[in-house]
């Protein structure tokens, strides 16, 4: 009787207490079940967050290109979102590619050499001054009226007067839109035009490429 108590108690005091667990170290944790070393996977942010890419900016950017007769919040390019631009990049030269065209290489082209030139202009013009991330945010979101241009000359040609009326209006739309924005965010009302006449060769660089 005595043996088997004897080894009662040094089981006893060697057996691992239940839900503990060992880490790589060989140290012995506490016992949390399972959800203890997934925990930390809870107060991780989401995926296209950390990319970058959020739906609601580029919903409510995009609404303001679409009706750029509506007040603009200050406060509005304050993140440096990059999704919608390369979405309405790649949605301008896929409706081309549609047309038979294969202006990707165009497109990015012209647009890296129209961002960094309109930094170069708006650093400048401005006293306050704005990085080349949001300069290619506003650019690459007022690409939308040209988007709308490109998949129209699917439907019919805009190598006549219409055509000439329709790219007419896709220049001054994305100008005035991107204008608006710039003179917005660095408080630059009273030179609008200044800023709008560069933006405008950018846009009828872009106008272009897409009728021809």
């Amino acid at each position: 009787m005595n043996n088997n108590n004897s080894f009662n108690f040094i089981d006893s005091q060697y057996s691992t207490p239940q839900g503990a667990y060992y880490d790589n170290t060989g140290r012995m944790g506490g016992g949390g079940g399972m959800g203890g070393p997934t925990d930390s996977f809870d107060n991780e942010l989401p995926l296209l967050e950390e990319l970058g890419i959020n739906f609601d900016h580029i919903r409510s950017k995009t609404l303001s290109v679409l009706n750029p007769l509506k007040k603009i919040d200050s406060h509005i390019m304050d993140d440096t979102d990059l999704g919608g631009p390369i979405l309405f990049g790649l949605l301008l030269g896929f409706s081309l590619l549609m047309s038979g065209k294969i202006q990707f290489g165009y497109i990015y082209g012209l647009g890296l050499i129209g961002c960094v030139s309109m930094y170069i202009v708006l650093n400048l013009m401005s006293e306050k001054g704005i990085d080349i991330y949001r300069v290619i945010s506003v650019l690459g979101y007022c690409l939308l009226p040209m988007i709308f241009l490109s998949f129209t000359s699917l439907i019919i040609n805009i190598n006549g007067m219409v055509g000439y009326i329709l790219i007419g209006f896709a220049i001054v739309w994305s100008t005035y839109s991107a204008s608006k924005m710039f003179v917005k965010v660095l408080s630059m009302i009273d030179q609008r035009i200044l800023v709008a006449y560069p933006v405008g060769l950018l846009y009828t660089g872009f106008a272009l490429i897409t009728a021809f």
